[in-house]
């Protein structure tokens, strides 16, 4: 299987971007201001071209993709010679202990539906570092890595390993009492109600290794279908566990790259519910409300650490392999394609309840009287719907980008969702490629895609407040990205 008589070049970059000021810490919603760095966080670029086709895969530890920030980056790499800006695709590890480098929606939402008079009052440090300014810095350094990864090819070769590491657990456990069935994510296990895991998890670890014409190793991507949410209700900055899993990799393989990327993880996290909940009872009634900090009844950095070693026992064993086997000429073929999917709708009777709930409660305070961050969290659903409601109005469709690759034998597909894993499982089983990575949050913000299982089961991160699309546009989104991403393997 060959591709043209040019070869693959490849390119690498890594750039620091920890900001040297506090930040809102994204991904729950509470707000977090970030007291100090526990390790940096960083970008990485890896740059695929043949002369025919390219590929630009860059990856943040951030909990989310800025459309803004992808956009000002191709303007800013628009006039770098012979780069194709629309074949960059910009994911995330997911990690809550980063920040969006733009405006927090959550929090401009919560000015203009519930306002301002009643909202808390914040002890804001005079010199966050958040808005332009965190956009332009994370344009910047996005900007300069693509630039540096594009000016760095060099003809090399890649092979690629499948195997497993355990990291992903299901998060959503059912219960049933009474007859009645529910879910709770993060919910106690030990306890009897406690029946099943609504979905299954997902232990696969999928490498990309890079080598040059030597034969030396420069880097590795690992597509691991996890979010890095060990520390994630904490004020700091982390990378999360891909920090010691980075050193430790290099540690065994020496300097190379390292490009994390995220699988379909929307139901996962990377702690065992059935093994701490022995031990964290209380705090897991906290942690799933997402309302304030709590520190769980376990050693946070311990847990990175041996997940670290978990991912790099898989990549060792791939690499032992992987290197018998480099493609120098690899068939490399790169689609992107708009895909629309139906927007998850509410109805007029769901907006007027919300209406009404906001209402109701904003009556209770005053400026005098002001909401406690329980009772602003507390309204996440409601004030969902009626955004969800007011968007609607405009549009009944989620339009975004995809990207889709064949690698040799390798195929690579994107989506902007928190990806419930069984819709990664399908794409997987039924991919004409003997390996596929699928990578979530990428190049938009989709929200959770959850399963009819979920919609079912309830809590969050199945309603519409945290959903853009429901299952019949998961559906879709597999159907969709299998026609484009098995037509590769037929052209």
């Amino acid at each position: 299987m060959q591709g043209n008589n040019q070869g693959i070049k490849i390119g690498w970059a890594q750039i620091d971007i920890t900001p040297d000021r506090p930040v809102f810490n994204a991904g729950q919603l509470y707000i977090r201001v970030s007291q100090y760095v526990h390790d940096p966080i960083t970008a990485t670029a890896l740059v695929l071209d043949n002369g025919a086709d390219q590929a630009t895969l860059i990856s943040a530890d951030m909990v989310g993709v800025s459309p803004n920030v992808l956009a000002q980056m191709r303007s800013n790499l628009s006039a770098v010679e012979g780069l194709d800006v629309q074949k960059i695709s910009f994911s995330v590890t997911h990690t809550h202990n980063s920040s969006s480098f733009d405006i927090d929606a959550f929090s401009a939402a919560n000015s203009r539906i519930i306002g301002d008079d009643i909202l808390p009052l914040q002890d804001i440090p005079d010199d966050i570092f958040t808005g332009a300014e965190a956009t332009a810095f994370l344009v910047d350094k996005l900007s300069e890595l693509v630039r540096s990864a594009w000016e760095n090819r060099q003809p090399g070769g890649i092979s690629y390993a499948q195997d497993y590491a355990a990291v992903a657990f299901n998060r959503r456990p059912v219960f049933e009492e009474d007859g009645q069935k529910k879910t709770v994510m993060y919910g106690v296990c030990d306890q009897k109600s406690f029946k099943r895991f609504e979905g299954a998890s997902d232990h696969s670890a999928d490498m990309l290794y890079t080598w040059d014409r030597t034969g030396r190793l420069t880097g590795i991507a690992v597509n691991i279908p996890c979010p890095s949410q060990v520390f994630e209700l904490h004020c700091m900055i982390t990378a999360d566990y891909w920090a010691p899993t980075r050193r430790q990799i290099r540690e065994h393989l020496g300097n190379v790259y390292i490009l994390p990327v995220c699988g379909a993880a929307g139901d996962q996290n990377p702690l065992d519910l059935v093994r701490i909940s022995k031990d964290n009872k209380k705090t897991l009634l906290t942690w799933g409300g997402q309302t304030r900090e709590v520190f769980r009844n376990l050693d946070m950095g311990l847990e990175c650490e041996r997940i670290g070693e978990r991912i790099t026992e898989a990549v060792l064993r791939g690499y032992r392999t992987a290197g018998n086997y480099i493609e120098m000429n690899p068939v490399f073929r790169h689609r992107v394609i708009s895909m629309t999917l139906p927007l998850r709708m509410v109805t007029e009777a769901d907006y007027q309840e919300a209406l009404d709930r906001i209402a109701e409660e904003k009556a209770k305070f005053s400026s005098e009287h002001r909401m406690t961050m329980n009772e602003v969290v507390a309204l996440f659903e409601p004030e969902g719907v009626i955004l969800r409601w007011e968007r609607q109005q405009q549009s009944q469709t989620f339009v975004f980008p995809v990207h889709i690759l064949r690698l040799g034998h390798l195929a690579i597909a994107t989506n902007p969702f928190e990806l419930f894993c069984e819709y990664g499982m399908r794409m997987k089983a039924r991919s004409r490629s003997r390996q596929t990575m699928i990578i979530q949050l990428a190049n938009e913000n989709g929200g959770y895609l959850p399963t009819e299982d979920a919609l079912a089961g309830g809590s969050y991160s199945s309603k519409p407040a945290s959903t853009k699309c429901d299952p019949a546009g998961g559906d879709l989104l597999v159907e969709n990205t299998l026609n484009v991403l098995n037509s590769l393997w037929s052209e």
